[in-house]
């Protein structure tokens, strides 16, 4: 009873503040569309090339539709970017671009470049990004651990765009093991993934992925963390083991139960990324503010290392880890 009755006066008090509540518009200082620059270049085992999608801003009021969608993306722009040694212009590629080669051809170009192998039919819009296609042939930036990369992009209507990023040395786990369910054995389907980790010496950035069979990676959060993202701070210089919390689809039915967990008979493969400083603080500020939406979250501003827009151009690198789990 004293539970169903905090739960009724909880419920009354939401109805009477909601009910009192003004519909807020905030002023709107919107000038016109910045560049929006999503832009990654990877070292790791069949990492994609590096690749570059421009899109523009809209105004937050903005009704979302497939005219809307068409019209967001910035076309014939000219992406480049340096080594300090080599300039490379990287080339536009749209989804409609391939949809006259064949099928298997198709179907590898999209798989190398990352873009989804989307039916333009069904979406009504098409998807363009900017890259580098000597790069699926290894023929083209000098992609390295280590190296800095700048990116340029001059485009009709705006200002010209830089940035700069840099790929940090990986930094290897040791193991992989996993151990049963809190609730075991009560639950005898489901069990936790451990990595086991020493940390080294100097500052460190790290970024998590994980894969479960043949799905997708998706960002995986660790012990510990909020998000995928997560620095070394409280750890320098330790060995520990940490659960690596299963990623999983975003727009996929949540389930409480199984959040997390991975299941006996799953192949797992775990994916640590190192990533530069500006890198970590755009993906920490995003999935900050991202988690604290609702009536009583806190605005953080997202950072950015894009002069002259908006948005990430970012370095990476990463080792995979494999672990069969017994049925």
């Amino acid at each position: 009873m004293k539970i169903t009755s905090a739960l009724s006066i909880s419920f009354l008090l939401f109805i009477l503040i909601t009910a009192c509540e003004k519909e807020f518009t905030p002023e709107t200082t919107y000038d016109g569309p910045e560049m929006v620059v999503e832009g990654y270049i990877t070292k790791g085992s069949g990492a994609l090339p590096p690749y570059v999608i421009l899109t523009k801003s809209i105004e937050y009021s903005s009704s979302i539709g497939s005219d809307i969608l068409t019209d967001i993306f910035i076309h014939n722009a000219e992406v480049s970017i340096s080594d300090g040694n080599n300039k490379v212009q990287l080339q536009e590629l749209c989804v409609s671009d391939l949809q006259a080669l064949p099928p298997v051809l198709r179907d590898a170009i999209l798989q190398a470049i990352g873009i989804p192998n989307i039916n333009l039919d069904s979406t009504g819009f098409d998807v363009c990004i900017y890259t580098d296609l000597l790069g699926i042939v290894g023929l083209g930036i000098d992609v390295r651990e280590g190296g800095t990369y700048d990116l340029e992009i001059i485009a009709d209507d705006f200002d010209t765009v830089t940035a700069t990023t840099t790929i940090p040395y990986g930094v290897l786990i040791d193991s992989l093991s996993y151990r049963n369910h809190p609730s075991y054995p009560a639950n005898d389907s489901l069990v936790e993934v451990v990595a086991h980790f020493r940390d080294p010496i100097g500052p460190n950035y790290y970024r998590s992925f994980s894969q479960r069979n043949e799905e997708s990676f998706y960002p995986s959060s660790t012990q510990g963390t909020n998000g995928s993202v997560s620095n070394d701070k409280i750890f320098e210089g330790q060995a520990f083991s940490f659960s690596v919390i299963r990623g999983q689809d975003p727009f996929s039915d949540f389930d409480f139960n199984t959040f997390g967990y991975f299941w006996r008979g799953d192949q797992v493969t775990f994916r640590a990324s190192n990533l530069d400083y500006s890198h970590f603080r755009f993906w920490q500020t995003l999935e900050y503010n991202t988690g604290s939406q609702g009536p009583f979250g806190t605005y953080t501003r997202i950072e950015s290392n894009i002069k002259g827009g908006l948005g990430i151009w970012g370095g990476s690198s990463y080792n995979e880890y494999t672990l069969d789990i017994p049925e």
